[in-house]
C-alpha cells in the first residue's frame, strides 16, 4: 500500500475521497456558481455535496483557501471564514440568533486567518472571531474574540446523588 507516500496516487486519492475534501471541493463549485448568478444550480449542488458529505456549506457562505474540515458529519458554515480555517466536527460556525449584519449576512458571524474550531464547538450570532483564534471542544462562542484568543468550555460539575435527589419530570 502506497498510503505512506505522500506523492503517490493511492495517497491523493485516498485523501480526496475523504468527506471534508469533498464538502469543500463542491462547495467551492457552488459558490462559483452562486457568484456567476446561476442560483439554481448552486443550490442543488450544495443540497447534494450536504448528503453526499453530512457538512452543510451553503453556497452563500465565504470559505477562505486551505481550509480543512476534518470530520465532517455535522460541520456547517454560515458566514464568512477567513483562510487556513479548521473544523474539527459536529460542530461549526455561523447563523443562530440576531439580525444584525457585521458583514456576512444577518445573523452570520465573521471569523479572521488560522482558526481552528474544536471538535463539538460552536459560534452563534453575529460574531467577529479573530486571527489565529482557538476554540476548544464544546465550547459555545457568542461574543466577539479577539485576535490569539483561546476559547474554552468551562468544566461540568458533578452532583452526587444528583440523578437520585432531581424532580421527577412530568
Amino acid at each position: 500500500m502506497h498510503l505512506g507516500k505522500p506523492h503517490s496516487r493511492v495517497h491523493k486519492c485516498y485523501f480526496a475521497l475523504l468527506p471534508g475534501f469533498q464538502a469543500l471541493f463542491w462547495h467551492r463549485i457552488a459558490r462559483r456558481l452562486l457568484l456567476g448568478g446561476w442560483n439554481f444550480p448552486a443550490r442543488l449542488i450544495a443540497l447534494m455535496a450536504m448528503y453526499l458529505t453530512r457538512a452543510e456549506l451553503p453556497p452563500t457562505s465565504s470559505i477562505g483557501p486551505s481550509a480543512l474540515i476534518a470530520h465532517a458529519t455535522g460541520v456547517y458554515v454560515f458566514g464568512q471564514v477567513g483562510a487556513r480555517m479548521t473544523i474539527q466536527g459536529d460542530g461549526g460556525f455561523g447563523g443562530g440568533f440576531g439580525v444584525d449584519d457585521i458583514g456576512a449576512g444577518p445573523g452570520y458571524a465573521v471569523a479572521g486567518d488560522d482558526v481552528v474550531i474544536a471538535f463539538g464547538a460552536r459560534v452563534l450570532g453575529p460574531v467577529r472571531i479573530g486571527n489565529g483564534v482557538h476554540v476548544g471542544p464544546g465550547a459555545l462562542v457568542t461574543f466577539d474574540v479577539p485576535d490569539g484568543s483561546l476559547v474554552l468550555w468551562d468544566r461540568p460539575r458533578v452532583i452526587k446523588g444528583g440523578a437520585k435527589t432531581a424532580p421527577p419530570t412530568q
